[in-house]
């Protein structure tokens, strides 16, 4: 059984919106009939430039939007359904990493302060013990030293801004993760680096991947599969080889002719 299927889903303009994620595109983007599914500990990547609908489409699946239409189910539970006091646990369950211009971290709390804050929220009942150990083991598989827990985000280069905010979300042991753009802004070795970090903690923690980006070479590095958006439509998707090696649609063979 699929961890995440999503089936039609629509998502409509709204120009009242405050959608952290929403893609500059004029009237914004429409999101139109886009269906997928993903196995548990399997990834996939939806490419796209843009005003492709990617930030928008992340947005419905970490609860930041409201869906127009279709179903989105997690974990065998249909989100659409729900109240947002019942979406709760899921929320905890789907973490999400984004750019590092979006300012994911709170830039006046240490790194230590910002785990704790998230702690605070989702394990009220633990001890400090717990607290310390918790941290201590995400900040070991995101590659972090011990003195990092004690600076503030402006005083970590591009990768550690990252890595605390991968270790941040996996602090709540998420079912699935999220990237939204989250090379952007990045030369090759750190883009590398980075893509590292995530699949050694992708393989360590078993999680299912989610990647949302415009760079098919990302996409093609950490995914078993790969759909391509355009204008809010899912032109074509594949296992992540056979759309490299065999791309259908005009606008997937320029992106492949781009990029690989």
């Amino acid at each position: 059984m699929p961890l995440l299927i999503v089936e039609n889903l629509a998502l409509k303009p709204d120009p009242r919106s405050e959608d952290p994620l929403r893609e500059a595109f004029p009237g914004q983007v429409q999101v139109e009939d886009i269906s997928f599914s993903i196995e548990p500990k399997k990834s996939l990547a939806l490419v796209g430039e843009e005003g492709s609908g990617k930030g928008a489409i992340a947005s419905a699946l970490l609860f930041l939007r409201p869906i127009s239409e279709g179903s989105v189910t997690i974990a065998e539970v249909e989100v659409t359904k729900l109240s947002d006091r019942q979406t709760r646990r899921l929320r905890k369950q789907v973490q999400g990493v984004f750019s590092d211009g979006f300012g994911q971290l709170t830039e006046n709390f240490t790194v230590d302060e910002m785990f704790s804050e998230v702690l605070r929220f989702w394990y009220p009942k633990a001890s400090v013990e717990e607290w310390h150990h918790r941290i201590e083991m995400v900040m070991v598989s995101c590659g972090l030293p011990e003195a990092v827990r004690h600076l503030y985000p402006s005083e970590l280069d591009a990768v550690e801004r990252q890595e605390v905010a991968l270790a941040r979300a996996l602090l709540l042991e998420p079912d699935l993760l999220i990237l939204h753009e989250f090379t952007s802004r990045m030369d090759a070795v750190q883009q590398a680096e980075l893509l590292d970090r995530v699949r050694s903690v992708r393989e360590e923690f078993g999680l299912t991947l989610l990647v949302f980006t415009d760079d098919l070479a990302v996409a093609h590095q950490l995914s078993d599969a790969i759909g391509v958006l355009h204008r809010g439509r899912l032109l074509e998707l594949s296992l992540a080889r056979d759309l490299i090696d065999q791309p259908e649609h005009d606008y997937t063979k320029r992106l492949v002719s781009y990029s690989i």
